[in-house]
């Protein structure tokens, strides 16, 4: 479930000045009252914290000697009707006889998402600040008892929890940029905000493991390669410099020593431990070390036509896993043991005009997934997204297609390769603010010779699987 969780600062104002975006109703003495296009809803990340510079946006900027207090939230509830190749079939995936299906013809889902954050600026002009987003989890569902008849619901909403998806702090000033700190978003969601990827047309997020992603669920939906905005690129432990704007143009840098929270500290070094650097586990091998990434973006206007460009370079190593052997012992590469470093670039571009944005974004080289090492023999990846939207007012209607080329399944490297595409079309309205209602359809598909989906093994069976899906929604957001 990835959303424009960084809309608050660009769903509709990353190609132009984010004021333009969004306004402000009425004094508050900690914060104004949100009124928002389609799409744009409180996030962790904001006009003051995603920019070296601070610009007018949903959150007001702090004068010196001053703070301002975020406590925003939203609500979703969605209904949906879904179909995929695996759970829906007459024999499930785990076998004739297990007694087992899926029904995805009617589901209804709800979440809620919490922004708690602060921006200030010292007397002398430090800008500091911190945000955290906290989601709530969904358990499994839970089953009657005799000894005490009912529908479980009670139970079953106990087992929904809270948790920490996001949580930063920053610092710097509009002279020099700022460094951000924590758990949070890199140089790619930060540069893209979901606008050259088109997150930004319905509150689910369109192709990044949206709502209706889930939803349609049979391990059908492809992993967001582009990783912009997605959880495995925003919630890895980063140090990120963002640049001041010169004419428009900014720069960045990043570096992550690894995807986890070093909190996770172990006694003894196990394949659990957030900063292993060493495995004799095969698929500890994809884990990356020591990211650095480098970019730049170019966000401006040409008299009535807005332009966002971005690019961005990554290079990381990975764990290692030497203590497995590399062949067999006549020779014979064994696949799976062995990764390279990660080297990829990721670009996009949108131009809007008259309410039209067209656009598209690319990623590259070696790297598999979402930002995973590619196993050594494997393909490298080839990634690519187009799409269009309309805005006019309070209506959004667009849609995306993407196309992922990578190697997959690493026990299958220089024996087959992972092609993977989807279709998303969405429109969401604004009827009031804070309040907007929408609708999406996905479909999308995944092949890769030897590898079964349905079980995530080796196999002759389900190596090409597809779903696709319907859904209506409303969000609130305050």
């Amino acid at each position: 479930m990835r959303k424009l969780l960084l809309a608050s600062a660009f769903a509709l104002g990353a190609v132009g000045t984010v004021g333009d975006a969004f306004a402000q109703a009425g004094p508050s003495p900690l914060q104004g009252q949100l009124v928002a296009p389609p799409g744009a809803v409180p996030g962790a990340n904001n006009n003051n914290s995603s920019f070296g510079t601070a610009r007018p946006g949903a959150s007001a900027v702090p004068t010196p000697g001053t703070v301002v207090i975020h406590l925003n939230a939203r609500v979703t509830v969605e209904w949906a009707s879904a179909w995929n190749s695996v759970t829906n079939q007459a024999v499930p995936a785990t076998g004739a006889g297990s007694g087992f299906k899926a029904n995805n013809a009617t589901e209804l889902a709800t979440y809620a998402r919490l922004y708690p954050g602060m921006d200030g600026m010292a007397a002398n002009g430090l800008r500091y600040g911190g945000a955290i987003e906290i989601r709530n989890n969904f358990g499994p569902a839970l089953t009657n008892s005799n000894n005490s008849p009912g529908t479980q619901a009670s139970g079953y909403t106990s087992s929904q929890t809270w948790f920490i998806r996001r949580a930063f702090a920053y610092l710097g000033a509009d002279q020099v940029g700022i460094v951000r700190v924590g758990e949070g978003d890199g140089l790619m969601s930060l540069y893209d905000g979901g606008r050259t990827t088109f997150q930004f047309v319905t509150p689910s997020g369109g192709l990044n493991g949206s709502d209706l992603n889930g939803l349609i669920n049979g391990n059908t939906s492809p992993p967001f390669a582009f990783s912009t905005v997605s959880g495995n690129e925003y919630t890895s432990q980063k140090i990120v410099y963002l640049s001041p704007s010169f004419a428009g143009f900014d720069f960045g840098l990043q570096y992550s020593p690894h995807a986890f929270n070093d909190f996770n500290a172990c006694a003894i070094a196990a394949t659990t431990c957030s900063n292993l650097s060493a495995s004799a586990v095969a698929t500890d091998g994809a884990r990356y070390q020591n990211m650095f990434n480098f970019g730049g973006r170019y966000n401006g206007q040409f008299g009535p036509l807005a332009v966002l460009a971005y690019g961005v370079y990554g290079v990381a190593g990975h764990v290692t896993t030497n203590a497995l052997p590399a062949t067999t012992p006549g020779g014979v590469r064994i696949p799976g043991n062995r990764y390279d470093n990660l080297n990829y670039g990721n670009a996009g571009v949108a131009l809007t005009y008259a309410g039209f944005t067209i656009g598209g974004n690319y990623i590259g080289g070696a790297v598999n997934g979402q930002l995973a090492a590619r196993p050594s023999g494997g393909a490298g990846m080839n990634a690519w997204l187009v799409g269009v939207a309309y805005q006019a007012g309070p209506l959004t209607v667009g849609g995306s297609y993407e196309s992922i080329d990578s190697q997959g399944a690493a026990t299958l490297a220089g024996l087959s390769q992972r092609h993977e595409y989807a279709l998303d079309v969405g429109v969401s309205y604004a009827l009031a603010p804070g309040l907007v209602v929408f609708s999406d359809y996905i479909y999308q598909n995944r092949k890769q010779s030897g590898w079964n989906f349905a079980t995530g093994t080796l196999g002759t069976a389900f190596n090409q699987v597809q779903g696709q899906g319907f859904m209506l929604g409303t969000t609130v957001a305050w």
